[in-house]
């Protein structure tokens, strides 16, 4: 797969489609896209200034204060993937999970919602608990912004920028809306428009890159629940991160520079912003069926999920079973 856009340097792949979602609870509709001198008398030379800099560029970025505390320990749940809680009591009280997967796991693959076929729009809406116990994935979570909102499932939804499932193009792509692009390999990267599809088995799209090379991006002061990704500077690691909000005893949602900061603590060099809001969810195949992990606010009822139009499914070996050869 190139993981390269046609223009951009670094790792990358463009779009169009009529916005048609209004503020109904993405985390995002309304998208959001200092330093200075002590005083003195004196001020160091220009030479000194050059040197402290030269420094701290050799020094490894590390996050000495998570900004957040983990509850437990990673709890593997399959082959090459792992589970962790998350919480944060400051700036504000913040509750997430992350699932952290291992790409050179043997057996691993993914799967983003498939078209409708003949069906108007581009695919039928299902909740992410439906769409993983359905697709009998093992792990899925929302993933690219879509419209309307149904109240029943399997009704065609609008996706709103680009997806391809088993390297078909669902949807076309969008001016302005990165993409989680994965190869048939499980490379993966996380990419502005334009994108080169050729390699690309699955993809989801977002509203914004909240992580660029280590550097948090900028955004707004708007707090929702979040539903994001990462990937780690070797390309070995995948980061599904959700946090919940809108509930004020649990978790009221986090920013998108929060969300940025989150990856990056987790160990993630590059990450996108996903759909949230009330369609967040974490769903991980459980004995006997499927666990919602996280706690999704659909209508602003905890624990409603929402029928959505987009999902990203993983799929791996069960943790008593052999690699495959």
């Amino acid at each position: 797969m190139r993981l390269c856009p046609k223009k951009l340097p670094g790792r990358g792949w463009r779009g169009r489609t009529t916005w048609r979602r209004t503020n109904h609870g993405s985390g995002n509709d309304s998208r959001s896209t200092g330093g200075g001198e002590l005083a003195g008398e004196r001020r160091p030379s220009s030479g000194w200034r050059v040197a402290a800099v030269l420094c701290l560029a050799m020094i490894p970025r590390v996050w000495a204060d998570e900004p957040f505390q983990k509850r437990g320990d990673w709890k593997p749940v399959f082959q090459g993937i792992e589970l962790l809680e998350l919480e944060a009591k400051e700036p504000r009280l913040m509750h997430g999970h992350v699932v952290r997967i291992a790409l050179r796991t043997k057996g691993l693959r993914f799967l983003a919602t498939p078209d409708n076929g003949e069906r108007p729009q581009h695919t039928d809406g299902l909740k992410t608990s439906t769409f993983l116990t359905r697709y009998q994935c093992q792990v899925a979570i929302n993933a690219s912004p879509f419209s309307p909102i149904h109240a029943e499932e399997d009704l065609p939804q609008h996706i709103e920028c680009l997806t391809v499932s088993e390297g078909r193009i669902v949807s076309p792509e969008r001016a302005g809306y990165p993409a989680l692009l994965i190869s048939r390999d499980n490379r993966v990267a996380i990419a502005p428009p334009p994108f080169a599809l050729e390699d690309v088995q699955h993809a989801v799209c977002g509203f914004g890159i909240v992580l660029q090379q280590g550097q948090v991006r900028e955004g707004g002061p708007d707090v929702h629940p979040r539903t994001a990704a990462g990937v780690s500077q070797d390309g070995h690691t995948l980061y599904l991160l959700v946090i919940d909000g809108r509930q004020p005893l649990y978790s009221l949602g986090a920013t998108t520079r929060e969300v940025g900061e989150w990856l990056a603590a987790l160990g993630a060099h590059d990450g996108i912003n996903l759909d949230g809001g009330g369609t967040t969810t974490l769903a991980i195949e459980h004995p006997g069926g499927v666990r919602v992990v996280n706690r999704p606010v659909h209508g602003g009822w905890p624990g409603k999920e929402r029928v959505t139009g987009s999902h990203l499914g993983v799929y791996a070996p069960p943790l008593d079973q052999k690699p495959p050869e």
